[in-house]
């Protein structure tokens, strides 16, 4: 926000002075829990739709005063940032009328903030019981561009920009729930772990030949060519190192016919 830009409406929040004992701290943390950018130099900072700036003329509110509720857009990532980054978590998050999650924390400089994070709808999350976690969680990254967001030998969450999409879990460790499936069946007997909208479908496929990855179905168009276009794209179909049987598709209409 500078002097050429529009001026905010009447009424508007337009800077924001927040408390620091320790400037950097202060900005090292919103920087890394909120993705601020700060100019230290000036003690400044820049947040979506506001600008502001950390000061040592003020103490803390740590009990007393307005509450800064800054919005985030998952709940348990940044709750994990705001302890790595030197804050602290005051209560257990709570449903507000099951359209937000709220959460009370304390910067660093003991300033009372709060995290305000949408409800999303549910979504599939499959976990899948293996041989080899860590194997397996590096067959999926290499063959998906899927990210590591646990690591170990015991279980794995896979991330695709940060949104989790697959679980792995040791089949012989029980954790809080017991061992994960019978190993003296077949894995995954009429379910498909379906991998949709890969918009580098040939590359994919490439990766799967390198992995030597088992063909169930050849690169194929869905429908078949000449019947039509829903869903109009390509799949393949392999095994991964359980046996587990993994589908690649394409976006919907990529394969589209004029």
């Amino acid at each position: 926000m500078n002097r050429n830009d529009n001026p905010p409406p009447h009424g508007q929040i337009g800077y924001l002075q927040l408390p620091a004992v320790d400037v950097a701290r202060s900005a090292a943390f919103y920087e890394s829990v909120f993705g601020w950018s700060a100019d230290l130099t000036h003690g400044s900072f820049e947040a979506p739709g506001m600008i502001g700036q950390w000061t040592i003329d003020r103490p803390p509110a740590t009990t007393g005063g307005p509450v800064v509720w800054i919005c985030a857009d998952d709940l348990f990532p940044t709750l994990n940032r705001v302890v790595a980054g030197g804050g602290t978590v005051r209560e257990r998050p709570h449903l507000d009328n099951g359209e937000r999650w709220l959460a009370e924390i304390d910067d660093p400089a003991g300033n009372r903030v709060g995290i305000v994070v949408p409800v999303r709808p549910a979504q599939p999350q499959p976990m899948i019981a293996v041989r080899d976690v860590e194997a397996s969680s590096r067959w999926y990254q290499r063959l998906l561009g899927l990210q590591s967001g646990h690591g170990g030998p015991e279980y794995e969450r896979l991330l695709a920009d940060g949104v989790l999409v697959l679980q792995l879990h040791h089949r012989d460790v029980g954790h809080h729930h017991g061992r994960i499936g019978d190993p003296d069946r077949e894995v995954g007997n009429g379910v498909l772990l379906w991998f949709g909208d890969v918009a580098d479908f040939d590359d994919a496929v490439r990766r799967a030949e390198q992995l030597a990855a088992p063909i169930v179905r050849p690169p194929h168009r869905n429908p078949p060519e000449g019947e039509g276009n829903g869903p109009g794209h390509r799949e393949v179909w392999i095994k991964d190192p359980d046996g587990y049987t993994v589908v690649i598709a394409s976006p919907d209409g990529e394969a589209y016919e004029p």
